[in-house]
């Protein structure tokens, strides 16, 4: 598997869409726009992010 920025992955629990985004130190979080504003999930290495979008997450 390969990460992109931007790419989009629902969340097979809660069906909310995320977004996967790369800050410039190369960590990976995922974000969440609802009307409460921006969430976003804490920083992991790319390993790490791949192997919690194959567990939780479907690409939308």
């Amino acid at each position: 598997m390969r990460l992109r920025n931007g790419d989009f992955y629902t969340n097979i629990l809660t069906n909310k869409v995320y977004r996967l985004n790369e800050d410039n130190d190369s960590s990976w979080y995922l974000s969440l726009r609802d009307k409460e504003g921006y969430h976003e999930t804490e920083k992991i290495s790319g390993r790490d992010m791949i192997r919690l979008v194959e567990g939780t997450y479907k690409k939308s």
